[in-house]
C-alpha cells in the first residue's frame, strides 16, 4: 500500500519572507531603505522576534537585505530573486498579502472545449479557494496532464501549485501568460467563497510553460475585484 505524501505548510518564517518580499515589489519599502525595527516589524507581523529574524537572515542570505549591526535592516535588492509565489499576482486592495490556499476538490477529467489538451490525455483538476493573509479573494481551477503523476490526492498539494510541480514532478515553470477579462462565478463556488455562482468578477486564464517551452498548466481564476486586484510590475 503506497503512503501519501502529505504536503507540509510552508515555515511560519519562510511565510513572513515571502510577505516581505511582496511588499517591497510593492513598493511599501525601496532599496536603501532601512525597515522598521524588529519589535515593530514582529508586532506589525503578529509574529515572535525570533520567528522574524529567521526571516530577516533569510533574505539577507538571499541578498534581498543588507543588515548593518548597530543602525538596521536594510532593502538591498530584489533584482534577480525568484520567490516561491513570484508569479501570483492577485494582491490584497490594501497591501500585497501572502497567499495560501483551500483544495475543494481533486478529480480527472478531460479538457473542456477551449482548453490546451495535452493531445486528448486525461488531466488532473484542481479546484481551490484562494486566500490573501487569511482573506478569502479567489476561486481557481487548475489544469496539468494526468500522464505526469498516476494517483494525486488533496493532501499531497500544498499552497503552492508550483513548488507542488518542482518538488514531486520536477517540472519547473519558467514563464507565463495571463490573459484578462470579466467573468461570472463558476457553479462549483463554496458557500465560503467571496464570490457566488453567476457574480460577476474579474477572470484570469493562465498558460504556464516550462524552459523547454512545454506547456505544464492552464489555470481559469475567478478573483473579487472589491477585496483584490490583479498587479504586474515591470523594472529595467
Amino acid at each position: 500500500m503506497n503512503s501519501v505524501n502529505h504536503a507540509q505548510p510552508l515555515p511560519v518564517y519562510q511565510q513572513i519572507a515571502e510577505l516581505l518580499v511582496r511588499q517591497i515589489k510593492a513598493g511599501y519599502w525601496h532599496a536603501g531603505e532601512r525597515l522598521p525595527t524588529e519589535a515593530a516589524l514582529a508586532q506589525t507581523l503578529s509574529v515572535a522576534v525570533g520567528t522574524l529574524r529567521k526571516s530577516l537572515a533569510l533574505l539577507e542570505k538571499q541578498g534581498v537585505l543588507e543588515r548593518i549591526q548597530g543602525s538596521g535592516t536594510y532593502v538591498k535588492s530584489v533584482q534577480g530573486t525568484q520567490q516561491i509565489y513570484e508569479l501570483f499576482r492577485l494582491e490584497l486592495t490594501n497591501g500585497p498579502g501572502l497567499p495560501t490556499a483551500q483544495i475543494l476538490d481533486v478529480a480527472q477529467a478531460r479538457p473542456e472545449p477551449g482548453m490546451p489538451n495535452w493531445d486528448g490525455a486525461v488531466c488532473w483538476r484542481v479546484r481551490r479557494l484562494r486566500f490573501l493573509s487569511q482573506v478569502p479573494v479567489a476561486l481557481e481551477e487548475i489544469w496539468f496532464p494526468g500522464t505526469r503523476i498516476a494517483n494525486l490526492s488533496a493532501p499531497e498539494l500544498g499552497d503552492s501549485m508550483y513548488l507542488f510541480y518542482q518538488q514531486r514532478l520536477n517540472v519547473w515553470i519558467s514563464r507565463v501568460e495571463d490573459q484578462i477579462s470579466a467573468a461570472t462565478a463558476p457553479d462549483w463556488a463554496p458557500a465560503t467563497s467571496p464570490l457566488q455562482t453567476g457574480d460577476w468578477a474579474g477572470y484570469i486564464e493562465r498558460q504556464s510553460w516550462t524552459a523547454n517551452n512545454e506547456l505544464a498548466e492552464f489555470s481559469k481564476t475567478w478573483f473579487d475585484p472589491k477585496v483584490c486586484r490583479y498587479s504586474s510590475r515591470l523594472s529595467q
